[in-house]
């Protein structure tokens, strides 16, 4: 029994460890809960004010803002036959479909906006991020058709 008395005491200490670090663990990440909104509470987007909506939309509708093309924008646009004048003309008039945009996403915000092109008539889709100093077209997508484009993977 003596032999085993130090054993019995290092294995209540092991569990005296073990069980204070998961305590102050689930307190940890009951602060963090606290401090974080929750995604539902960012992506509830049907409850906003038009008011809300409108200020929302206001870098977009400024014409004097700098646009900037992704790689991945200006392949799509190419392979759809989508002129950037024509972008511009549809970020500062088209609709905002909060349901396909990603409000709460790690980069920043990103807002679809879809409208119809004056040229030749195309419901498009196209995702903006507005930034600090510009506003960065991620992709632009033809509603009505579907294009082949394996070059912009």
């Amino acid at each position: 029994m003596k032999k085993a008395l130090p054993y019995l005491l290092l294995i209540l200490l092991l569990i005296a460890a073990v069980f204070i670090r998961r305590c102050n663990s689930k307190d940890q990440l009951t602060d963090n809960d606290k401090r974080k909104p929750r995604t539902e509470d960012v992506r509830d987007n049907d409850n906003k004010t038009d008011n809300q909506k409108t200020n929302n939309l206001d870098a977009f509708r400024d014409p004097s803002s700098d646009y900037y093309f992704t790689k991945h924008a200006r392949c799509r646009m190419k392979c759809r036959h989508i002129t950037q004048e024509e972008v511009k003309e549809i970020v500062q008039k088209a609709e905002v479909n909060y349901k396909k945009s990603e409000l709460d996403a790690a980069q920043g915000p990103k807002y679809a906006l879809e409208g119809v092109t004056s040229r030749d008539n195309q419901h498009v889709r196209i995702i903006v991020a507005p930034k600090q100093r510009h506003l960065t077209i991620v992709t632009v997508i033809d509603l009505e058709n579907e294009w082949d484009c394996p070059s912009c993977k």
